[in-house]
């Protein structure tokens, strides 16, 4: 049976909110922190800080780097948008890195051609729940003296050699949209082990205010000529998760393995229906991995269609192209380029990809008529 998004457990934690009369992060239910110490201990990560969205998580992760304007970061072509603007909103300049075809995750061998005296870090993405092949990238990382950030929203408990994704790399963010494996509505987190990083990160989220937990030490603001201020020390966005989000995403992540049962059983559906068909590719998976889809990725002949968000091909991306600087003013070197086949791969994996969406509230009928449209699309009957 299809499970539903939301149940009695969210409603009665959103109850207790509702009935304490205080909705703020700092409301005295205190779902906020209890949600970020439960996925702390259920990721496996030392310092946890909830954000509201997804795309809010992504920069606050950037910025917990410390990187500064100019900067460049490199990052996988294929990707959401969520992921490469967020570099732009700190000043920095996304490079894009072509992928490997079969995954449409970044290719360890094509950073080296990114690479300049300006990188500073890259994110990798576990694309659709596979994780990315984690060695090859952090040897890479460390041997260029760069960050990694790794982006989970779509990859909740996947695990590259028996760890868990969001674990490996520097700092790791999540997103908590409706579609995500848990979800507030909206919402995100990063998540890592390194006290400045939590630090910048929740100051970032939080106007520059230093509200830590894990009693990490605060610092004091001091009055200016007599005058009280109130402690912003760095620049940031108010970023704050409610209580009535930690409220839902406290019962959900106490559901999570029924939600991964669940989705497991559609992908095993999906496989034996697809499994053999003449022209289909189904989802590849690297060796010592445990993927926990989000979606799943199916190729067939061009004719099912193409699937796949390549940056540099946005609109915007092509406006900074012509205007040869970021968004935010930010000049681009000569050498960075958002023109069309900067990254071949990138551009050949979107075709013929159809994407089932794998989500626990998906009933087996609604599975099965997407699969019946892909294999009349891909005259494999």
């Amino acid at each position: 049976m299809p499970i539903n998004c939301f149940g009695d457990e969210e409603l009665a934690y959103l109850r207790e909110v509702i009935e304490g009369q205080e909705a703020w992060r700092w409301g005295k239910s205190n779902f906020v922190p209890r949600f970020e110490e439960s996925f702390g201990r259920h990721l496996g990560r030392k310092y946890v800080h909830a954000v509201n969205s997804g795309t809010s998580a992504n920069e606050t992760a950037c910025a917990s780097l410390g990187l500064e304007p100019g900067d460049e970061v490199i990052i996988p072509a294929v990707a959401p948008v969520f992921v490469s603007f967020p570099i732009v909103a700190i000043g920095c300049v996304p490079v894009f890195a072509d992928v490997d075809p079969r995954t449409q995750i970044i290719d360890p061998e094509a950073i080296d051609a990114c690479l300049t005296d300006r990188t500073r870090a890259m994110v990798v993405i576990h694309m659709y729940g596979q994780p990315a092949p984690m060695d090859d990238l952090m040897a890479t990382a460390r041997r260029n003296g760069l960050r990694v950030i790794e982006d989970c929203a779509q990859a909740y408990d996947a695990c590259y050699r028996g760890r868990k994704v969001g674990t490996i790399g520097d700092v790791a963010c999540f997103s908590m949209q409706q579609s995500k494996h848990i979800t507030s509505g909206e919402g995100g987190m990063i998540a890592t082990d390194d006290p400045d990083l939590y630090k910048r990160a929740t100051e970032y989220a939080n106007s520059g205010m230093p509200w830590y937990m894990y009693d990490l030490e605060r610092p004091e603001a001091e009055p200016v000529n007599g005058v009280p201020t109130r402690g912003h020390f760095s620049f940031g966005h108010d970023f704050r998760f409610s209580e009535l989000q930690g409220a839902v995403a406290l019962a959900q992540l106490e559901k999570i393995e029924q939600f991964h049962a669940r989705r497991r059983r559609l992908v095993e559906i999906l496989e034996d229906e697809l499994r053999g068909l003449p022209g289909i590719q189904l989802a590849h998976v690297y060796p010592e991995t445990e993927p926990n889809y989000w979606f799943y990725p199916v190729r067939g002949p061009e004719k099912v269609g193409c699937v796949g968000e390549i940056n540099y091909l946005e609109v915007e991306f092509q406006r900074m192209q012509e205007n040869r600087r970021t968004s935010l003013g930010i000049p681009l070197p000569d050498y960075v380029q958002y023109a069309p086949g900067i990254c071949p791969c990138a551009e050949e994996s979107v075709k013929g990809r159809r994407n089932f969406f794998v989500h626990h509230s998906v009933e087996i009928h609604e599975l099965q008529a997407g699969i019946d449209e892909f294999k009349e699309c891909a005259g494999v009957c």
